[in-house]
This record gives C-alpha cells, structure tokens and sequence, in this order.
C-alpha cells in the first residue's frame, strides 16, 4: 500500500474517532445522568465581569452540569456566538447544556415580587427589598435623598418620603436601588394625575400638602370607608387653626429621630420635631408615610362633614364627632364597652378553666378585640386662646 493511501486511512480514522468522540460528548452534554448532589434547582448569582471558565466551574459545583472543562470545550466550540449574561439564575440540577446557555444568553434571571403596602415609610418599604438581597439601606438613602426626581414637590424636604408608591415590583437581583425608587416615584406621577392635582389646588392644598395629609389619613385608619371623614376632620380643624394632634406624626417624629421604641408614652406628645402635630400649627414640613391612591383620593376628595374629633371604638372602627363634650361622651362609651369586652372575656375564660364549653351554662358570646386598636392619647387639656375650648384635646387614639 503506498504512503499516501495509508496517510489517507489515517486521516480518515482520526476524523471518525473525532466524530464519534465529539457525538458522545455532545450526548453527555445534552443527556446529563444523575449529578453528585441532591437533584433540585440550584440559584445562582454571576456577577458583571464573571470568566466564563469560572460560569462552567460554578456550575459544575452546584450539579446543573457534570463537567465544567467539556461544558467550557462545547460552547466554544458550538455556541460562542451566544454571549453568557450576568445576574441570578435557577437551574434544575442537572440542566442540559444547550439550555443553560440559551437561558443565560436571553437573561432569564429569577425575578422577585415585591408587594409594597400602603401606609409604610421609605425604609419600611425598602427594607422587603433589600430583605431579598436586593439593593441594601445605603443605596436606598443615596437614592429617596435625589428630590429632583419630582422638581417642585418636594421642596423644604431632603427625600422623597411620600412619593413613593405602593404596588406590585417585579425587580431582579441586579436592580439598583435607584432604578427602584424612579419606578415608585413614576408610578406616584401616574396615579396622582392632572385631575387629583386640580382637586387639591380647589382645597388650597398644594401636591406636597396633599400628599403630606394623605399619608397622616392612612395611618389613622384600615378602613376605607373612615378615609373621607377623616380626611374632612383634619381639614376641618385646619381652617378652624386648631392642631391636627394626630398620633401618627409622633411615632414618624420619633422613627425619623431613631427613638422609636414600639410604645407611645404619654411625655412623648412633647416630642421636639416639626412633625409632631401636637406642637406645631398645620400640617407637618413633609409626609410620614407613603400613602395609597385611596387615601390620596380621599385627601382631596372628603367628606362634608362639620367633625372636629374622633376616637377608635371597639369594633375597628372610630366614632366621630362634633363637639369636644360629645368627643368626651364617646370617650367614656369606649371606655365602657372596653370594661364590658374585658369582662365578657374574663368569664369566657373561668368557664373554658371551670370545664365548660362555650354552651354551658353563664358562658357568654365570645368577643373580638379591635383589629386596629392604636395608642392612648394624652388627657384633655385647655386649647390656647385662638382655639375652641380644649380644641387641642382631639383624641384620635384607643381609649
């Protein structure tokens, strides 16, 4: 046999070996058999910048894939046209390669829903974010602290507390917190349109002032039905230049300063801040929290009543009224009702102590405490002389 024709048979041999070799990766690659570690989803996080020599190597780690270095080989090979995103993924252990790289080459990361309810503070809500390992508090200061983000609305104010919507976020783990709050605060020019504007200038509220009264109503309430009438107590109140006195901008006074401690005391209504509503005229510099878009209806859409007060009742709710002498009667109505759950409960229990069941004999109906039973206010005390007679007594807490 001459040269050339055995160099031909050595040719043709090596390119057979190379194709049956080649197929039988490629399967493996395809078709990975059981992995090392337990079978599930493995979530990993690639960070910007990452080789991709170390891609294949963490996934081979945690068992998406069964070997890195022929992992590495077939995509430089086969698909190196495909580019390897950054970011979070989840993968079931094992993934077939050709999966893994089309997953990561169109960014399919994990996303995270974030649900934001209403009547929380900036810190409130960015702590459900960065609770997921999304952003961190730093960011998130650097970020509500860019008031240009809503030019005009927030002047005299160093953040954007208040403007930051409450909603649904669908974000990922490489969303910044930036990128965050100007979907918020997008999300609050959307829903605080033209027409609500237009209603608060009616009032002679501007959007700060109306976003600021906003937030103290849903914090005084659960209940949407109350938010228009308490919305016209404050107003009320403040064309007759009495003080909001609301329990709210306490707590917020004292969160804002650090010296939030669970429990509002009575010497705390002394607090020192332009929030506290029971030492200052008006409406606080800024809100104390972010409102939702009923509350911020209700804001410039409450209520015609001639209600100065109010108080929580027991059933979650809150009585209202016109007078300080009727806001007093309603006081001790609470005050009695209280005594008469109270009771009723402490039967409930010496009979369930006692043997007997809800039926038996001197057992009563059970009873439900308020679900939204907020702090005592301070005693009734006179008003000053450009007031109504002990007008800064208004009680807006639990009796």
């Amino acid at each position: 046999m001459s040269a050339p024709r055995r160099l031909l048979r050595v040719v043709l041999l090596l390119l057979l070996l190379a194709i049956v070799a080649g197929g039988y990766f490629s399967y493996r690659l395809r078709h990975p058999g059981k992995p090392a570690v337990p079978a599930g989803r493995a979530t990993i996080l690639f960070p910007m910048g990452t080789p991709t020599a170390q891609i294949f190597q963490r996934l081979e780690k945690e068992g998406v894939v069964q070997d890195a270095r022929l992992a590495e080989i077939y995509y430089r090979l086969y698909r190196n046209g495909t580019p390897l995103q950054a970011g979070e993924y989840s993968f079931d252990r094992p993934t077939p390669i050709d999966e893994v790289i089309n997953r990561m080459g169109k960014g399919e990361v994990v996303q995270y829903t974030i649900v934001v309810p209403e009547g929380l503070t900036a810190d409130e809500s960015f702590e459900l974010f960065w609770r997921q390992g999304i952003g961190g508090p730093e960011a998130f200061h650097r970020a509500i602290s860019d008031t240009e983000l809503l030019p005009g609305l927030t002047r005299g104010v160093n953040d954007l507390e208040g403007f930051l919507f409450p909603d649904t976020y669908v974000v990922t783990r490489s969303t910044s917190a930036r990128q965050i709050v100007d979907r918020m605060v997008g999300n609050f020019r959307k829903n605080f349109g033209p027409d609500l504007r237009d209603k608060a200038r009616d009032l002679g509220l501007s959007t700060r002032q109306a976003v600021t009264l906003a937030s103290i109503i849903e914090k005084e309430t659960a209940i949407k039905s109350e938010l228009p009438v308490v919305a016209s107590v404050y107003l009320n109140r403040l064309k007759k230049g009495m003080r909001l006195q609301a329990d709210p901008t306490v707590m917020y006074a004292l969160k804002r300063d650090g010296r939030w401690t669970g429990m509002l005391h009575r010497s705390d209504y002394a607090y020192d801040s332009p929030y506290n509503a029971y030492t200052n005229d008006g409406l606080p510099p800024g809100p104390i929290a972010n409102p939702g878009l009923a509350a911020l209806k209700a804001a410039v859409n409450p209520a015609k009543t001639d209600y100065l007060y109010f108080v929580a009742d027991n059933r979650g709710g809150h009585t209202f009224t016109r007078t300080f002498e009727e806001h007093l009667q309603a006081i001790t109505a609470a005050h009695r009702m209280r005594e008469a759950m109270d009771a009723a409960d402490a039967a409930a229990d010496a009979a369930a102590a006692a043997g007997r069941g809800p039926g038996g004999p001197g057992a009563g109906a059970p009873l439900e405490a308020p679900s939204n039973e907020k702090h005592p206010a301070p005693a009734a005390t006179p008003g000053r002389p450009s007031e109504p007679a002990a007008a800064r007594a208004k009680d807006s807490g639990a009796p």
